[in-house]
């Protein structure tokens, strides 16, 4: 017999254990935990105007009706047909809902009948308890069922029994909560529709002016499909269970997806975090959750993820363009990563590097660039970049402009020194430069505690070339301030300092202190201030920019920079402390962390430096100190990036502050 009809919700039968990732993806077969208990036939779906239903088949008890409305089902008749009544029969309230025999066609004209197959014989051995699907034939005539079928509202059997019309056949029974989607059907207003034989015909957004039924009116079968109890692995997804997965709340350490009923965790990087899963059926019924850690061991074999993909980009010819494809694999030092690069799907001969360098980009270096990750496990393709190079004018050619450097309150160590380049080796004449120290004009935005009386003095070498205490309103230094787009300061009485003046080709020094010796906040700039008028192929250009202070324990030391022109520029961008201890600099920061910056969106970052070989030996191109050989402390940058403002952050993570060095290097 038949057991109760709308049963069959979706359980929890096996609980998931915890899993350890220590060999790369695993999977885990999920028809194993969850299921629909009860439910041993055939399911079909009914997809309608307001909602799902689910029905099982009961082809034990009726077969040649099962095999009949299967007949039509694969023949798609049923899709977009009308629920074209609701009946109470004998009771006061809707017994019944009937469908399955004419097309969802505007009204008039009378809709169309589907086409009929032969029809099948009475099958009585089920009761017409409420949620039961069962087979409608004419009256008077049990053995003349087609297409046409009903789910019963309440409990029918006496109404519908061998007694009226010689009894119907029951095939099917709803599963789930899919009997509130018919109940929300039979609620529907019914009236007897004119030039039809709708005497009980449900009607959806009722007025008194309608003079046509459409769409908008009907109870619309949109389409009746045989579903499996769990989703497949390709094609239609639609099942009477699907899976929702709660991602890992420690993003970054577990991927998790599913494919058809089979989950995959993935490791992404040591540690453990939990993960549950539900199943849940097509009414949104969902069974009690499985939760169950994830762990990735220290000592896991990891399958390369890119945690950042190449940057398509334009680029000026003659420069140099480096792309990006940093990937995580596992410990490196027992699973080591190799990277291969390729341009128009061929390899390129490179180094096995995250970067790709390429310097004096011409015309055949545009392209389409990718870069493959491998490791034991097998390789990983990254997204693709293209580089685009054009000849571009010397004003447009990118470059850096400007750098600002911001010390927080009681943080300067004897002096801020800021230093910066002009050259290169490829140009000659003067450079015109805007070099100020802001303190009391720092007020004016809401700033606190500011240096009182900043003063600048200017070095080349050992040998001081200029000075200034009080810029008093300098005529030539209020002009270049609104040439580069510098805040104005806050008036000729101001006890900031600046300089406006015009450097060779070599290497600079600029050192800042109050006055007095006191200690506040304060910004440090220089500024290219060439007209642009004067830019040509030879001129030189701000080619290295630095500054060294002191970053207290949870602070931060910001250096700002701007690339002007409209085509991209490569830098190397460095933040040095232990190295400093070569020097003879004291009290260095042991461990600086350099994070890099467009507007607020975090671009890159670095803790320690690998010391990747090509990043080595482009440094010691622009005349930067070398690091020591090796994975250091120090941590180090290299990127290309389009004409804007940046902001280079330099943080201590172990909360221990100390001496650092701030370096932005142009790549050309």
């Amino acid at each position: 017999m038949l057991s109760l009809a709308q049963t069959g919700l979706p359980t929890l039968s096996r609980p998931i254990g915890a899993q350890i990732l220590n060999r790369g993806p695993v999977q885990i077969d999920l028809t194993n935990c969850f299921g629909v208990p009860g439910v041993t036939g055939q399911v079909v779906q009914f997809n309608t105007t307001l909602g799902r239903v689910n029905v099982e088949l009961q082809a034990t008890e009726a077969p040649r009706n099962v095999a009949n409305f299967l007949g039509y089902v694969a023949k798609t008749s049923y899709d977009n047909t009308l629920i074209h009544r609701v009946d109470t029969l004998s009771a006061v309230v809707p017994s019944i809902v009937h469908g399955g025999g004419f097309a969802a066609t505007t009204i008039p004209p009378a809709p169309v009948s589907i086409a009929r197959n032969p029809a099948v014989p009475l099958e009585y051995r089920l009761p017409h308890a409420r949620g039961t699907l069962a087979a409608f034939h004419a009256p008077n005539d049990p053995n003349g069922a087609t297409s046409e079928w009903f789910f019963n509202v309440l409990d029918n059997s006496a109404a519908l029994g061998p007694t009226t019309d010689g009894g119907y056949t029951v095939f099917g029974r709803v599963i789930g909560t899919g009997m509130a989607v018919v109940d929300q059907i039979a609620q529907v207003p019914t009236f007897s529709v004119g030039g039809t034989n709708f005497t009980k015909f449900p009607v959806r957004n009722f007025a008194a002016t309608l003079t046509q039924l459409t769409a908008a009116n009907f109870v619309t079968v949109n389409t009746v499909r045989v579903i499996p109890i769990y989703p497949p692995a390709l094609g239609d997804p639609t099942a009477v269970l699907a899976f929702a997965v709660t991602p890992p709340a420690a993003a970054g350490i577990v991927a998790v997806g599913t494919a058809g009923s089979t989950l995959t965790l993935t490791p992404l990087a040591v540690g453990s975090v939990s993960v549950t899963v539900r199943a849940v059926d097509s009414n949104g019924n969902a069974s009690l959750p499985a939760t169950f850690t994830v762990t990735v061991p220290t000592e896991s074999l990891l399958a390369p993820v890119f945690t950042s993909h190449p940057v398509s980009q334009t680029a000026a010819q003659g420069t140099t363009v480096v792309l990006n494809a940093s990937a995580t694999g596992g410990d490196t030092s027992v699973f080591p990563l190799t990277f291969q690069w390729f341009k128009d799907g061929q390899p390129l001969a490179a180094p096995s590097s995250q970067y790709l360098v390429l310097r004096n980009v011409g015309a055949a270096s545009s392209g389409v660039y990718t870069c493959r990750a491998s490791n034991a496990i097998g390789p990983t393709v990254s997204l693709p970049a293209t580089l685009t190079v054009v000849p571009t004018l010397p004003i447009e050619t990118g470059r850096l402009v400007n750098l600002a450097i911001r010390t927080e309150a009681n943080a300067i160590d004897d002096a801020l020194i800021v230093g910066f380049a002009v050259g290169d080796n490829r140009t000659n004449g003067d450079k015109p430069l805007l070099l100020r120290g802001v303190g009391p004009s720092l007020s004016q935005f809401g700033v606190r505690d500011v240096l009182p009386d900043p003063q600048i003095e200017i070095f080349r070498g050992s040998t001081l070339i200029g000075r200034n205490d009080n810029w008093l309103g300098d005529a030539e230094i209020a002009a270049r301030s609104a040439r580069v787009g510098a805040f104005a300061l806050a008036g000729a009485a101001s006890l900031d300092a600046a300089v406006a003046t015009t450097t060779g080709i070599g290497a600079y020094t600029v050192q800042i202190r109050d006055r007095e010796a006191r200690l506040g906040m304060m910004l440090a700039e220089v500024y290219d201030a060439t007209p642009a008028a004067q830019i040509g192929e030879r001129s030189p250009r701000l080619v290295n920019l630095s500054a060294r202070a002191r970053v207290e324990p949870n602070g931060i030391l910001i250096a700002g920079f701007v690339i002007g022109g409209s085509t991209p520029v490569t830098v190397l961008v460095r933040a040095v402390g232990p190295a400093l201890g070569s020097f003879g600099v004291e009290n260095v920061l042991e461990d600086p962390r350099l994070q890099l910056y467009r507007g607020t969106t975090l671009l890159s970052e670095n803790d320690d430096w690998d010391g990747d070989a090509q990043v080595a030996a482009l440094a010691g191109s622009v005349g930067a100190f070398a690091l020591p050989a090796g994975p250091s402390k120090d941590s180090v940058l290299l990127a290309t990036l389009a004409p804007g403002a940046y902001t280079a952050q330099v943080s201590a993570p172990n909360l221990l502050g100390g001496n650092a060095l701030i370096e932005v290097y142009e790549i050309r």
